[in-house]
């Protein structure tokens, strides 16, 4: 790839909570120049888009505006919002004009990447932007890329929905890829209900923001996300029993269980005492508002709702339950796609969407987490202890049907890391995406046979539909 080719080459990456994105590709290689939410503000349906630092400016005010994400689902549900992102990024923070664009875009979108994505996407990106050329690929893919693996089973925890997905031999497995509707939203409604059962945090809370305190500690739990002050303690991590939800109590009492009530309540009463007895250990303190407010081991049981999605429905709070945990709790409650399910439940349906059956044993070998939970310590370590018991169920079944277990069977999950030759990404599985792009698009752009890109020419002769056979290659 030449100098001048590198030097004039944007990359424009989406998670599902972020857009990062960086012009040149150097050596050694670099981080992205800008992150930016990958979400738009809306005063009511006609209002202009907010993004970027205005839109973080109104939300920190309190001021009414509706959040949009406009990848959700695995799919984009709005394109215009996106195109405002994109204008945000590339004219704003990279300072591209869309008159004088000589730059090669490389545009990475979370999967499933349809075939109207690929048309729309090269359509705004040419006719909105003026790029001379253009290439698209799949973020599970190129995080698989960046850990230098061909295949692997790619877990992206984003900000309202997260997804398991599937790469086998360089390419994205459609029937491998699997959207939950549980994401970091949903943590963070978690993490302000464990805020009001301690007394201290409420307690200092009540300085800030008199009666308003579940206001308050919603948004302390959203600054302790931001700020990543939270972790995985794996020694108050509860068991997969307290997954079975809430007992309806006047139904037990109707039908004569009442040795079901009482067990409950018990249940309930070791929980607390064991979460009490975690409060006394491991505490931190967090500035808020100028207030130095004193957290308990709370921090530390962020994650439980990838894992239970069913700890949502024990939340009580006085303030407006936030779409995205509204849309969890009813795909729990009356079903529907995409489900609301654990992640390890996630990963298992993916891998097991994968035919034939030879072809799993080095998805559980070969485990990629990425997106801003990937910054959470020791989530990736629970992910793997979690994802065991899957592994170990599926090779006893193999032995039951065979006799013996099959060679391809897995006996124990292997999460990835980015190579330490990757100085820059060190700790940053985050990031994986991004460098896997910057991989990608080294080789892309510098293959000058252009099999894997399309120029404006080609664009301008054959229309949207050429990028749609660029994705089928």
């Amino acid at each position: 790839m030449s100098s001048t080719r590198e030097a004039h080459t944007l990359l424009l990456v989406h998670d599902t909570k972020q857009i990062h994105a960086g012009i040149g590709i150097t050596e050694p290689l670099q981080r992205p120049d800008v992150t930016v939410e990958a979400c738009v503000g809306r005063r009511g349906a006609d209002g202009p888009y907010i993004v970027g630092e205005a839109l973080m400016q109104v939300v920190t005010q309190g001021e009414a505006v509706d959040i949009i994400y406009p990848i959700t689902d695995g799919d984009v549900s709005n394109w215009d919002a996106l195109e405002a992102l994109w204008y945000h990024v590339l004219h704003d923070k990279l300072g591209v004009r869309p008159g004088n664009n000589a730059y090669y875009i490389m545009l990475a979108l979370p999967s499933p990447v349809s075939r109207d994505v690929y048309e729309q996407g090269a359509k705004i990106l040419f006719e909105k932007f003026n790029s001379p050329a253009i290439t698209i690929s799949e973020v599970p893919l190129l995080s698989a890329y960046a850990l230098g693996v061909l295949t692997a089973l790619v877990v992206d925890v984003g900000a309202e929905d997260s997804s398991a997905v599937a790469v086998s031999d360089c390419a994205v497995v459609p029937s491998g890829v699997v959207i939950s509707k549980i994401g970091i939203v949903h943590c963070t409604w978690w993490l302000a209900y464990l805020l009001t059962q301690d007394a201290r945090v409420m307690q200092a809370l009540e300085q800030v923001a008199p009666g308003q305190t579940h206001a308050a500690a919603w948004s302390l739990a959203q600054q302790m996300a931001d700020e990543h002050v939270v972790c995985v303690d794996t020694d108050i991590t509860q068991t997969d029993e307290d997954d079975e939800g809430v007992l309806d109590v006047a139904a037990a009492l109707v039908e004569g269980r009442e040795r079901d009530v009482v067990k409950e309540r018990e249940r309930q009463k070791e929980a607390e005492a064991k979460s009490a007895a975690a409060n006394t250990s491991g505490a931190v303190v967090v500035s808020f508002r100028g207030v130095e407010v004193p957290i308990g081991s709370v921090h530390k049981r962020f994650h439980e709702p990838l894992f239970r999605p069913a700890v949502l429905e024990r939340v009580s709070l006085d303030i407006p339950t936030p779409r995205a945990v509204a849309q969890a709790l009813q795909a729990r409650r009356i079903g529907g796609e995409p489900m609301c399910m654990s992640i390890p439940d996630a990963v298992a349906r993916a891998t097991a969407n994968v035919h034939p059956m030879e072809r799993r044993l080095p998805l559980w070998e070969n485990l990629i987490l990425t997106g801003p939970m990937a910054l959470t310590r020791g989530l990736i370590a629970e992910l793997t202890r979690a994802l065991s018991a899957y592994t170990t169920t599926e090779s006893a079944e193999a032995s039951q049907v065979v006799g013996d277990p099959q060679p391809w069977k897995p006996h124990h999950v292997r999460a990835l890391r980015i190579p330490d030759y990757f100085a820059n990404y060190k700790e940053r599985m985050d990031l994986a995406p991004y460098l896997g792009a910057t991989i990608f698009a080294k080789l892309v752009f510098g293959d000058l046979s252009g099999r894997n890109y399309i120029t404006k020419r080609q664009y301008n002769e054959g229309g949207p539909s050429v990028a749609f056979a660029l994705g089928s290659l």
